[in-house]
């Protein structure tokens, strides 16, 4: 009886398996970052983030931002690669300040000796862009700061840009509240000529929001 019956029935041999191709695809610009100083690890999850999304090119980084990145040890730079990409940068125009920020951050934390929190829940970004699309205004993003308008489309407001007297504070806003739901508030009083939403970290853990109107006599309270 041959070897491969078994009671009484044959059973075909197991074709071995080819082994699976594992070849990481690099892009031109990771043997650039290899030379520049950074680890392997580093690079290739520094070139994985230029080649996923879309948002990030490597012209975007400048210099500065690869010589602070090889400063960190694999570990750090890894985990701020993984914030740098898990932050919505849509909006954000400066991605390398913004990339800088978020190293600076991490450096901050790691000093007072408190673990790195991950990056918190963003807004929603179809509200988001519904807003946009209504108003027609403009949203920069950069690290620890949000800038709606400033100044505003011309249908909106065609005068000089507001003087003193016009500038509201509001403290004490919520960190989870973004423009859909902070811009309605305010256009309530009049229009915007320039919202700033400064997601700072504070012991109080509070958020500031300055609003600059051409109404003198607006003022909100949160």
């Amino acid at each position: 009886m041959a070897a491969a019956e078994v009671n009484g029935s044959s059973a075909p041999a197991k074709e071995e398996e080819e082994p699976m191709d594992v070849t990481t695809t690099h892009t031109e610009n990771y043997q650039t970052l290899i030379d520049a100083g950074l680890p392997q690890k580093v690079a290739e999850s520094l070139d994985n983030i230029f080649q996923t999304g879309g948002l990030v090119a490597y012209v975007d980084l400048d210099e500065r931002a690869i010589d602070a990145l090889r400063e960190f040890n694999e570990e750090g730079a890894l985990t701020v690669l993984q914030q740098f990409k898990e932050s919505d940068l849509s909006h954000v125009q400066n991605k390398s300040a913004f990339l800088c920020g978020v190293m600076k951050t991490y450096r901050q934390r790691e000093k007072q000796g408190s673990k790195v929190q991950e990056s918190t829940k963003g807004p929603d970004e179809a509200k988001i862009k519904a807003l946009l699309e209504r108003t027609g205004y403009t949203l920069d993003v950069t690290t620890g700061q949000r800038k709606y308008g400033g100044p505003p489309p011309e249908d909106v407001f065609k005068g000089t840009q507001p003087g003193i007297g016009t500038e509201v504070f509001v403290g004490k806003i919520p960190r989870d509240l973004y423009e859909d739901e902070l811009v309605p508030l305010f256009e309530s009083a009049g229009a915007i000529w320039d919202l700033s939403n400064s997601h700072v970290f504070l012991l109080e853990k509070r958020q500031a929001c300055s609003v600059l109107q051409g109404n003198k006599h607006c003022v909100f309270c949160l």
